[in-house]
């Protein structure tokens, strides 16, 4: 299984914070995930590595995103990912993941990778795990609503 990451548009992007789908790519039925949303508001921003659409190579059908924005001059940036339901459990996370490693290495400007994963979710530890990056901590953190949540750090130097 293949996955391929393209940068999300303005257009598409402005498709997702209108609660409508994007023209200008085909996406899975339970499309928009969890983060939809707040990834279309960064598309164009300042510090931004992406984000892209994951587009499945087999239909070239859009069943997530991926990204990641600098956090620090040294050339850290962080990640998060998100894979529609209907395609959980398949090792797409996985070749997101990596697919999204290997542009970061022809990027000079990175230089490391983080990721934080809820611990209720060890699923997405797994999926760090099996693309390289090392379990660094157990830490605070607040979700996208403001509640505090315990996740784990995850690391890669690149």
């Amino acid at each position: 299984m293949t996955i391929v990451l393209r940068e999300i548009t303005r257009e598409g992007a402005d498709a997702i914070l209108a609660g409508e789908r994007p023209g200008d790519a085909r996406v899975a039925d339970d499309y928009p995930t969890e983060f939809s949303a707040g990834v279309a508001q960064v598309v164009g921003g300042e510090r931004q590595f992406g984000p892209f659409f994951l587009h499945r190579s087999a239909d070239d059908l859009v069943i997530g995103e991926i990204g990641g924005a600098f956090v620090d001059e040294e050339g850290t940036i962080e990640i998060g990912y998100a894979v529609v339901e209907s395609q959980w459990n398949r090792g797409y996370a996985t070749a997101a993941v990596e697919a999204l490693v290997a542009k970061a290495r022809e990027a000079s400007e990175v230089h490391r990778i983080v990721a934080h994963t809820p611990l209720e979710r060890p699923e997405s530890g797994r999926v760090l795990e099996k693309a390289g990056f090392a379990m660094v901590r157990e830490m605070d953190d607040t979700d996208e609503a403001g509640n505090a949540v315990r996740v784990t750090e995850w690391e890669l130097a690149v």
